[in-house]
């Protein structure tokens, strides 16, 4: 049930007018501009909450030099993937196309998954390429992520599992049949992005974090502020300050474009 938000009276179903039945004041404009400015305050607070997250995210994936060797690194091992895996006496050589072809002749990946029970060596080889597969996909999807809290560690477990997936591929592939290049490089690849990944996480990736304003005053400050005890109206009172001082930085800034266009219309004259 409503209430009115200056005298706090309960209203009915039946009190359906702008004005309050008990005080007389119209509620919907009743301290509009305090509910405008709380609301205005929240959305600034919960954008200086975000903020750095997107910042983080931008700076691990793309944001700087090694961050995009890092991206080129993490494609490469996909390449592999198309070069000759591996061979047997059906097929002198396979690459990851040929072995999906095959699984689709086969049955799809219901009959790998039925064949990996039965203990057909070939259906684990290739459920582990899959899963290795699978997990390249991860990392990709958690590269924005490896800057925020426990992202060097994520990083490096997702980093050996799709190695060791990979690698217990090609080893299970050298019981059946030959290896060719791919299977050695896709493997590698994996490991000198590990290894990369290591060297970043000890030197890290620099972050260039976006100021945010709370009511003009930098996030940061607000969030001291609010910390050390510092009451609404003080508060209030800097934001003030803040806002009047930004209007004045703008209002010049309009002043000086105005004088220089009427000075280069002056000039053209």
């Amino acid at each position: 049930m409503a209430s009115c938000p200056k005298c706090g009276k309960k209203l009915r179903i039946w009190h359906w007018r702008a004005d309050c039945p008990f005080c007389g004041v119209n509620m919907v404009y009743y301290n509009s501009n305090d509910r405008i400015l709380a609301e205005t305050e929240r959305a600034e607070i919960e954008h200086a909450h975000s903020q750095p997250h997107i910042d983080r995210a931008k700076a691990a994936f793309f944001g700087s030099p090694p961050a995009i060797v890092r991206i080129v690194l993490s494609v490469l091992p996909l390449g592999a993937l198309f070069l000759p895996l591996v061979g047997s006496s059906v097929s002198r050589s396979l690459n990851v196309i040929g072995i999906y072809n095959a699984i689709d002749n086969d049955g799809g990946l219901g009959a790998v998954l039925g064949s990996v029970f039965s203990g057909n060596a070939a259906a684990l080889s290739v459920l582990l390429l899959l899963v290795s597969l699978v997990m390249w996909l991860v990392c990709l999807a958690c590269l924005p992520m490896s800057l925020g809290p426990h992202g060097r560690q994520r990083n490096l477990i997702l980093n050996l599992i799709w190695f060791c997936a990979a690698a217990a591929s090609a080893g299970n592939f050298l019981r059946i049949g030959s290896l060719r290049v791919g299977a050695f490089v896709y493997p590698l690849l994996i490991l000198a992005l590990t290894v990369y990944n290591l060297v970043l996480a000890q030197k890290g990736l620099k972050v260039k974090y976006t100021v945010c304003l709370i009511g003009g005053l930098p996030s940061d400050e607000y969030f001291r502020m609010k910390e050390d005890g510092v009451s609404e109206l003080e508060i209030r009172r800097k934001m003030v300050e803040a806002l009047t001082v930004m209007q004045n930085e703008a209002r010049a800034k309009e002043a000086v474009a105005e004088a220089d266009a009427l000075r280069k219309r002056a000039e053209h004259k």
